[in-house]
């Protein structure tokens, strides 16, 4: 850093008046975890409570993908890299609620809905805390869990539900009838948010996806 001190970083962007005040309403929250205590008594089960604040890289890249959102709309991929654990599940838990409502130079909604899409079997237990940990208001968010179906995220797809955790097999269950009785897609405009892109998020599955939301048929090409 020229001229300053290598910590110059911390008074001048995070502890800044206004990204002081974007750390205390929109990124800190309380993570509440359910413990298991062994004991010759048996096992005791307690609750912890952390107060989480985003780290430095965490804050940067959400930050930057929000403003770049902001500037150039949506239709743009990105790709953010993080090693084992520095936070991932955060940073999208972040991401999702920063994008869900943001808002262009006209005070336009940029995206209509955030799919956080995930290739395991269900949507991880840590993913689904970290999302609901963060103040949001009732309906807004909706994981497609065990219990669901593929109805129900057609459903979601088709509705008002702003942040949608899913596994991206579930979009390949979606057939044509669900998805066209559930409601229009195709005008709505989604950040899709792909926990640990690899092999298995690419090819017929990514395709799946592309056919639900874009309500195109691969086999007509209509």
């Amino acid at each position: 850093v020229e001229n300053a001190y290598a910590t110059a970083y911390l008074w001048r962007e995070v502890l800044a008046r206004d990204s002081l005040l974007s750390v205390l309403g929109k990124f800190m929250h309380l993570q509440v975890e359910e413990k298991k205590l062994y004991s010759p008594d048996g096992i005791k089960r307690y609750q912890t409570e952390t107060l989480i604040f985003p780290r430095y890289h965490q804050l940067d890249v959400v930050r930057k993908l929000v403003a770049h959102t902001r500037a150039v709309g949506a239709g743009r991929n990105y790709l953010i890299q993080h090693s084992a654990g520095s936070g991932k599940t955060n940073t999208i838990a972040w991401l999702a609620h920063s994008l869900v409502s943001l808002h262009d130079h006209e005070d336009r909604n940029v995206v209509d809905a955030v799919l956080i899409v995930t290739d395991r079997i269900v949507v991880d237990r840590q993913l689904q805390d970290a999302v609901q940990a963060i103040q949001h208001q009732p309906g807004v968010i909706k994981v497609m869990d065990d219990k669901a179906t593929s109805s129900d995220l057609a459903d979601a797809l088709a509705g008002n539900t702003k942040i949608i955790a899913t596994t991206i097999h579930k979009f390949a269950q979606i057939n044509k009838s669900d998805w066209m009785t559930a409601g229009p897609t195709a005008q709505k405009r989604f950040a899709i948010l792909i926990d640990e892109a690899h092999s298995s998020t690419t090819g017929s599955y990514m395709s799946a996806v592309s056919q639900v939301l874009t309500e195109t048929d691969v086999e007509d090409g209509t």
